[in-house]
């Protein structure tokens, strides 16, 4: 059977090809002149990178790059002559043979990719015509690109990384500012609650009703609290503190309640200290000993490990990684595991796994946005059927455990002129109502601007200013900075549904007297305005 352009079919099998006749060659000056032929092929083949090799019709080398030598392993003066795919490595054998009879058949160039000996190969093979249009030789070329290859795979990795890394970013975003506003819905709601039971006596029918709304409201802002963590906006006071001793703690606290799981501890003697938020970090070990629980149902293991790592145990997920001594934490469980998918999005914001109502999706991402806001990495390992392992990595740190208790006070009245200075007109009215509840006298302004022309006018008669941090047009950054020109002794107590991170930590910083988050009761109100005017008391 003859091809269109009239050459004859090559063998499929793996008989010699057939040999081709003087009439056939590719040049006919190549019989007269074989020392300029065989020059002219060598310049053309070396004037490519790759490896490149010219090949007869009955599959023999004619002539190769220094290259094709370096790829065979074959020095370039022993590769002419030698059959083809006897320099090849066996698992590359059968593809390129497929390969250099379909060109042949075709007449037309093939380009592929293949595997050989562990290295990825970007291959060519042209055919070579004669004046009548027959295949007579073949030109093939190969390039070894695993390296490429596994660059263009660690981009598209990275990429994904970024992109899941820009993605948590937004949410964060969007569940700090969601939470920031229910705070302040919440802050109306307790306000009027603490307003009510003040004059109320215990045993007014509708003093336990409000006591539980006051219970309710407490559990929502322990919900915008999570939300908050996840935002990495919920670490509140950090100080140094050993975390064998919380993780001792926690996680005997969490036993008593799951008796049925074995809880194993196998704490680093020599641990060392870690700076962070004692109730916030708590918050991130319960998550997981609670997710490792749902994880085992039945009953089962919990191994918790601590030991001193440094940053290169960290491992890399696109992110920036901050070179220095951590404090690893291992929770590990026997449970159910979990598949690629589920892992790839176990620390989004209402993700979860469990059946509607029977949870809300935030508990692994509030320990992340934590971990996250304490400058620590998060990870997890786990497969189908064989369990998981989170890892959490904290800075390390050489400053000495501090055992301090937190401070106390009771609720008192008080005397003095207060601005109180908030863009939420529902927020406005109740807290103005809580600080004259409690004897104080009230100047309330709806914007930084105003809050600035009133203070103007007589800086000396403001005993203190209750600043929001979050305001259109001008924010609580810079009416604090404003207020400091005009009186630099201003007593200033910030006030966010925000928690003390980021933004407020820096005005803290600038000077600020004190914080205090919503929603807050008229008794916090009260404890935190004495500890602020009246000291000694």
């Amino acid at each position: 059977m003859k091809t269109p352009s009239g050459a004859s079919d090559p063998p499929s099998g793996n008989e010699p090809l057939p040999a081709v006749s003087s009439d056939d060659t590719l040049f006919s000056s190549a019989e007269q002149h074989p020392k300029q032929y065989e020059q002219t092929a060598r310049v053309l083949l070396n004037a490519t990178p790759n490896a490149a090799f010219l090949i007869d019709f009955q599959g023999r080398i004619l002539s190769a790059n220094q290259e094709a030598a370096v790829l065979t392993g074959v020095p370039i003066e022993h590769l002419p002559g030698r059959l083809f795919i006897d320099c090849l490595p066996p698992d590359a054998v059968e593809i390129r043979k497929q390969k250099n009879l379909e060109a042949m058949r075709t007449g037309r160039p093939i380009y592929f990719e293949d595997e050989a000996g562990g290295r990825v190969f970007s291959n060519s093979v042209h055919p070579v015509c004669s004046d009548k249009g027959q295949v007579v030789q073949l030109v093939a070329y190969s390039k070894d690109i695993s390296e490429e290859k596994r660059s263009e795979e660690e981009r598209q990795k990275l990429t994904v990384q970024l992109q899941q890394a820009q993605k948590m970013e937004a949410i964060g975003t969007l569940a700090g500012g969601i939470a920031h506003d229910f705070n302040n819905l919440l802050m109306a709601i307790q306000g009027n609650v603490s307003l009510i039971l003040f004059d109320m006596e215990a045993a007014h029918p509708h003093h336990r009703i409000l006591v539980n709304i006051e219970n309710l409201i407490r559990s929502g802002a322990d919900l915008t609290s999570k939300l908050l963590g996840y935002a990495r906006r919920g670490k509140y006071e950090s100080r140094p503190m050993a975390m064998n001793d919380l993780v001792r703690e926690t996680s005997e606290t969490f036993g008593r309640m799951r008796k049925d799981i074995t809880i194993h501890r196998q704490l680093s003697e020599d641990l060392k200290s870690i700076i962070a938020d004692r109730g916030q970090l708590e918050q991130v070990l319960l998550n997981l000993f609670v997710n490792a629980a749902d994880a085992m149902p039945a009953g089962g293991r919990l191994t918790l490990k601590t030991r001193n790592v440094t940053h290169r145990a960290i491992p890399f997920r696109g992110y920036s990684i901050k070179p220095g001594p951590y404090v690893l934490l291992t929770v590990t469980d026997t449970g159910v595991g979990m598949a690629p998918e589920t892992i790839a999005r176990i620390f989004d914001p209402f993700f979860t796994t469990k059946k509607m109502g029977r949870g809300t999706g935030l508990g692994l991402a509030s320990a992340y946005g934590i971990v996250k806001s304490h400058n620590g990495y998060i990870d997890v390992e786990s497969e189908t059927g064989k369990g998981s392992t989170f890892s959490v990595f904290l800075p390390a740190t050489d400053q000495r455990t501090s055992d301090d208790a937190a401070p106390g006070g009771k609720p008192a009245a008080g005397s003095g002129t207060i601005l109180l200075v908030d863009d939420e007109q529902a927020v406005l009215d109740v807290t103005a109502q809580m600080i004259e509840r409690l004897g104080y006298t009230v100047t309330q302004a709806l914007s930084g601007r105003e809050a600035i022309d009133r203070f103007r006018e007589a800086p000396e008669v403001f005993s203190l200013v209750i600043l929001d941090m979050i305001m259109p047009e001008m924010g609580g950054g810079e009416v604090f900075d404003q207020l400091k020109r005009i009186h630099p002794r201003v007593k200033v107590l910030l006030a966010s549904g925000y928690s003390m991170q980021g933004q407020a930590r820096e005005i803290m910083n600038r000077g600020c007297i004190g914080f205090i988050q919503k929603p807050f009761t008229l008794q916090d109100l009260s404890i935190r305005l004495q500890a602020i005017l009246n000291p000694g008391a």
